[in-house]
């Protein structure tokens, strides 16, 4: 079986699942079908799962919400900008592409998919000014959702008045957001 990847484009031959949401968060429903990322997407996705998971914030969350055994607590590390925009971006694409399809014909999301693939700079990620909002929905639908929400967590796309889309991820009480187009 071959398949084209959503991120990098390449054609490949990987069945590897894509958690959207990592199944660290106790995500086990909101995954992308087989072979739809490659493993060198999917690997270099699990560096910034790693930086973001293991950093104090969200190790500080993830043993409120009982996400930790005591055997794997740790000391935190600071949360790196660049993970963070990372982690949030290629959630928030890979929630689009499976759940928005038609966000992805009404913004050009090609600048977070190269961001995604070469890394580099995206100046907008860190403009959070957003004006006024138009639209705040859940980028999964209803049962997805309603899954995650058990699990206290939110996946959300923000749409602003000035044509501005964002994505906004939440794990309990820490709520981060970085702005996509």
């Amino acid at each position: 079986m071959t398949g084209i990847c959503i991120i990098c484009e390449r054609e490949h031959s990987d069945t590897t699942i894509e958690h959207i949401i990592p199944r660290s968060l106790g995500n086990i429903h909101y995954i992308l079908p087989k072979g739809k990322v490659c493993s060198q997407c999917n690997h270099r996705f699990s560096k910034y799962e790693n930086r973001v998971l293991s950093s104090t914030k969200f190790l500080q969350e993830r043993s409120r919400l009982g996400l930790l055994h005591k055997s794997n607590q740790q000391d935190g590390k600071p949360l790196a900008e660049h993970a963070l925009v990372g982690f949030l971006l290629k959630m928030g694409y890979e929630g689009i592409y499976k759940s928005r399809p038609k966000l992805l014909k009404q913004f050009n999301l090609d600048p977070v998919r190269e961001y995604l693939v070469a890394g580099g700079t995206l100046p907008f990620a860190r403009d959070l000014e957003m004006g006024e909002i138009t639209i705040l929905q859940s980028i999964p639908r209803w049962l997805q959702a309603f899954r995650l929400r058990n699990g206290r967590m939110k996946l959300q796309y923000i749409v602003a008045s000035n044509d501005q889309l964002f994505v906004q991820f939440q794990l309990g009480r820490l709520v981060i957001k970085t702005r996509m187009v």
